[in-house]
């Protein structure tokens, strides 16, 4: 089962654009690629992208640089650690393939060549995915997640409220699942949560998910119902983002989600999102002194980009674009996921 769930196996062949990302269209020394260990001892294999206005201010000092410096000491690291308006998305690709599937680069070079040149963009490879070592489980996955949050919180010394993480398919699950884990744990709150191409839980998306759009893995399921049941008990990982996202809907004093999906999804169904939404927004209005503001929903009729639907009571806020078009992985590259991190980070006029 964790092979159907997480197909770390299908790599698609990145070869040499692991360790060379420059094979992958970046500039030399833009991407600095290197290891972070896990608590329980995995290495995990990532990248630090440095956005292109601030590659362009100091081309030459990264031109010049020593290739395989240790990422602590590069012009990235230290230029990120060092300006105090810089900020951080954190990237949790989904399923299958590593960080350097050509689709996951595009997005990056998208990001970090966007209207901001203040935003670095840190991906990296769960266990058992690319050369990270060890193998993928819900547990697992949730200490890769705390190793890479904790480089940036306490190597990088970036504050959580320079800090979005953002997940598409199965990395919205390891959103849930690590900024629950700070939340609760330690009290500690991100700037805010993206999930693009989410779902509820796994035993949902086991049931909804589609190879590559056209084979339903568990379609038959649905028609029966006891089976349904008697399959969700035996999953091991369950991946409850909703129950995580409503507790933190009750509990953050500042809590920001954003939660994007195509019509066109043919991979996970859009009405996945539009259930974690509801769920998030049941939990929110448990914490709310007024209900009426509960029922004050934002809609935004976007055309033929889709639509919108914003909450907003003080410090939280819970948002949902459906769009029309984009499907489950080219919609990463599109102009609202884009406009949608700038607008968190709080990096335009009007924010998300």
């Amino acid at each position: 089962m964790p092979e159907m769930l997480y197909l770390h196996n299908f790599t698609f062949f990145p070869g040499k654009w692991l360790v060379q990302p420059e094979r992958a269209g970046f500039l030399k020394n833009q991407v600095v690629p290197f290891r972070i260990t896990s608590k329980d001892g995995q290495r995990l294999f990532a990248w630090l992208i440095a956005p292109l206005g601030v590659y362009a201010r100091n081309s030459d000092a990264f031109i010049q640089e020593k290739t395989g410096t240790d990422v602590e000491h590069t012009l990235a690291s230290r230029l990120l650690r060092d300006d105090p308006e810089a900020r951080l998305l954190i990237y949790f690709h989904g399923n299958s393939a590593t960080l350097a599937q050509e689709r996951r680069t595009i997005e990056y070079r998208s990001y970090s060549a966007g209207a901001s040149e203040k935003m670095f963009v840190l991906a990296f490879d769960y266990r058992g995915f690319g050369i990270s070592t060890g193998d993928p489980s819900e547990s697992g996955l949730l200490n890769d997640a705390e190793a890479v949050v904790d480089w940036a919180l306490n190597t990088c010394l970036i504050p959580p409220e320079r800090i979005v993480l953002l997940g598409h398919s199965l990395g919205t699950a390891v959103v849930s699942g690590i900024a629950h884990r700070y939340a609760t744990n330690l009290g500690i709150e991100f700037a805010g949560l993206i999930l693009c191409a989410a779902f509820t839980n796994a035993g949902n998306a086991f049931s909804s998910y589609s190879i590559g759009g056209i084979v339903p893995v568990l379609a038959p399921v649905k028609v029966f119902p006891a089976f349904q049941a008697w399959f969700a008990r035996r999953m091991v990982d369950t991946w409850r983002s909703d129950d995580r996202l409503a507790t933190m809907a009750r509990t953050c004093s500042r809590f920001k989600l954003v939660l994007v999906h195509a019509e066109s999804d043919q991979t996970m169904p859009w009405h996945e999102t539009e259930s974690l939404f509801q769920s998030t927004l049941r939990a929110a209005k448990d914490a709310s002194p007024n209900e009426d503001n509960l029922k004050s929903l934002e809609v935004v009729d976007l055309g033929e980009a889709g639509r919108q639907e914003v909450w907003q009571s003080n410090s939280r806020s819970i948002s949902k674009t459906i769009a029309k078009h984009g499907g489950h992985n080219t919609s990463m590259t599109w102009s609202p996921v884009a406009l949608t991190i700038l607008q968190v980070f709080g990096l335009t006029a009007d924010t998300a």
